[in-house]
């Protein structure tokens, strides 16, 4: 069958997060400057790195509700304050700015601008809040490449579910076998999409290496390749 949807994760598959990680924690360091007894860059990045861990926060390190408000505890906790925030301040800041200085992977707005031109159908499956999910699409500036922009947040499913994956091709209006998953996590991503009844390609550098996975990418522009593959089946 013809694929004629692409589906793509958000973190680490079209923004790296670590990298977004560190231009937020520089962004934050020169807001609150006069706020600090000595700005300690290194550290700052240090703790929101570490609260973050790539977007799979450890329960342990999750002090609050949400990575926002935990890394806004941290920072507070462990760095030195002539007149330190409060807590809800600093939590909000996470939640408007993180995503406007999110970094783009290598080639994602190229790939994405030839993939519309070929025809595909394009959608992002995210886990996680909308609002966090539609701020760092903003930041990236790709919100006009896509038709549907799924988040867990919105639908009330989130990866692996295959739930999540099913109502995205629903609302593209083909079926799952149509389609084609890009997604850095081998359960969420491979694992959940495959289950959905899609095609799933496997973004490779940031989780453990799953030898089990038979299709995998270290760079978008390898997507090209694999969906000449498919059309030869």
């Amino acid at each position: 069958m013809t694929i004629q949807a692409v589906l793509f994760d958000l973190d680490n598959t079209l923004t790296h997060r670590d990298l977004t990680t560190q231009a937020y924690s520089r962004y934050l360091a020169e807001y609150y400057a006069s706020a600090f007894a000595q700005v300690e860059l290194e550290k700052i990045i240090e703790i929101v790195r570490r609260i973050d861990n790539g977007g799979y926060p450890k329960k342990e390190l999750l002090t609050h509700g949400s990575i926002g408000a935990s890394a806004a505890y941290a920072l507070l906790q462990e760095l030195s304050w002539l007149t330190p925030p409060d807590l809800e301040e600093l939590a909000q800041f996470w939640f408007s700015q993180f995503g406007r200085y999110a970094v783009e992977m290598p080639q994602a707005e190229q790939v994405l601008k030839q993939l519309k031109t070929e025809g595909y159908r394009l959608a992002i499956v995210s886990n996680g809040g909308h609002e966090t999910r539609l701020n760092t699409i903003r930041g990236l500036g790709i919100a006009n490449y896509f038709d549907e922009i799924i988040s867990s947040g919105l639908v009330g499913f989130n990866k692996p579910q295959p739930e999540i994956f099913q109502i995205t091709a629903e609302r593209l209006g083909v079926q799952p076998e149509q389609c084609l998953y890009i997604g850095d996590h081998p359960v969420n991503d491979v694992q959940g999409a495959t289950a959905a009844g899609m095609h799933a390609l496997w973004m490779q550098g940031f989780h453990p290496d799953a030898g089990h996975i038979q299709y995998k990418i270290q760079q978008l522009p390898e997507i090209f390749d694999h969906l000449q593959r498919l059309k030869q089946l």
